[in-house]
């Protein structure tokens, strides 16, 4: 099997991160640090007080820029919640709405309320693949809140991606951990930045305010460390790699690992309870526009995939983890078209991802749920074999103190 990637570093930051002016950003990130090191402060003081909803509000997040698994986390508690009677509703910044609304219902949880550009990429995702659950957006979780409290009358707000977002008191923080990235820290000492010369949000003293933390991805973790630290520099835009020995003695070498950054994470938030996730594959159906989603055929992951010349198309945080994903199903091949996180795609984009199906010469292209909604509305004119990987997370070591967390009090 062969495993091509390309590095298509497409937004600015990476530019920045991967050039010599990265160092020029140093002095910047002590300023930044400086700022979130006194805000932190003044919280911790009382100085600035949270504003706290009558309900239980419990938020996942990460102290990284870029994907970590956050949104399939909210998806999976989110489902919990409801499967044990409980009335939740989701709430969300909207990153990229289009909408002058304050604040924005996309879903009541029975019909969608919101277009793809009043919403957000990631809200409209979540209406569009979650029924029963209300979501809502708006920059000021707390107004946010308010208005899911007397529209819904909910038992539990959900918040997505709300870890440094302390202005609305919370009753649970979790943080998701990609293995992969905290294999680079730990296991190879790499030291990150703080923003913008680095991606770190926050300093790792933050992770003490962690009530759990979740790690995701722990499936992938040795393959991703090989393509990090391996691979080397493309000089054209697709880079073939073909390690497979390598590949089988890292993976021997996974609970070893997952043992190590476990400790290690358990040192910085001594409190806080540890989970193990996967990314699970649920099904493949084709990208097909305007189609309902019921009505969608849903394919069988491994017969669609395995043997096949894939193209992997997306535009999220950590595409190399969705190639991770795709190659357990062993492929003939993977190419990696990348985009930007939170990419609007336009023609242009169709033609290039049209050029780069026949120049692979791919039998599929796959893509991302995060993706689709961008996506669908250009596939009409295109005859183009598009299809989305659906995906869950699963809990797979800890999920039985999850409860006694989540809803300690209630």
């Amino acid at each position: 099997m062969k495993l091509t990637f390309s590095l298509d570093l497409a937004s600015l930051q990476q530019r920045l991160l991967s050039s010599p002016i990265r160092f020029l950003l140093i002095p910047l990130s002590w300023l930044y640090g400086l700022i979130v090191s006194i805000r932190n402060r003044l919280y911790a003081a009382g100085v600035f007080k949270a504003r706290r909803l009558p309900c239980r509000v419990i938020s996942v997040g990460n102290i990284t820029v870029g994907g970590t698994g956050k949104t399939p986390a909210v998806i999976a508690i989110a489902k919990h919640l409801q499967q044990q009677n409980i009335r939740v509703a989701i709430l969300l910044r909207g990153y990229k709405r289009a909408s002058g609304e304050r604040v924005t219902i996309v879903s009541d949880g029975d019909r969608m309320c919101a277009t793809l550009k009043e919403s957000g990429d990631e809200a409209y995702m979540l209406a569009r693949h979650l029924s029963g659950i209300p979501i809502v957006v708006g920059r000021r979780r707390y107004e946010a809140g308010r208005v899911a409290l007397e529209r819904f009358d909910v038992d539990v707000l959900l918040l997505d991606d709300g870890f440094q977002h302390r202005q609305l008191a919370r009753d649970v923080d979790i943080l998701t951990v990609p293995a992969y990235s905290a294999a680079s820290v730990y296991l190879f000492r790499n030291r990150e930045k703080l923003l913008p010369a680095g991606t770190l949000r926050e300093p790792f003293t933050a992770f003490r305010r962690a009530n759990i933390i979740l790690l995701t991805h722990t499936d992938t973790v040795d393959m991703l460390r090989l393509t990090k630290n391996a691979t080397p520099k493309p000089r054209t835009r697709f880079q073939m790699f073909k390690n497979r020995r390598a590949f089988s003695a890292l993976s021997m070498l996974k609970a070893r690992v997952l043992g190590e950054i476990k400790a290690a994470l358990q040192q910085l938030a001594p409190n806080a309870l540890i989970l193990e996730s996967i990314h699970q594959p649920v099904r493949l159906y084709s990208l097909l526009p305007k189609q309902r989603f019921e009505e969608i055929e849903f394919l069988h992951v491994a017969k669609a995939i395995g043997g096949k010349r894939i193209l992997a198309v997306c535009g999220i945080g950590h595409p190399d983890a969705f190639v991770a994903t795709l190659r357990q199903y062993s492929p003939e091949h993977v190419v990696l078209l990348t985009f930007p996180d939170h990419h609007v795609y336009t023609e242009g984009d169709m033609v290039e991802i049209d050029t780069a199906f026949k120049s692979s010469q791919s039998d599929l292209i796959v893509t991302t749920q995060k993706d689709e909604q961008k996506l669908v509305d250009l596939v009409a004119d295109w005859e183009l074999a598009i299809t989305v990987l659906e995906v869950a997370l699963v809990i797979t070591e800890g999920v039985e103190r999850l409860d006694e967390v989540l809803l300690s009090g209630c």
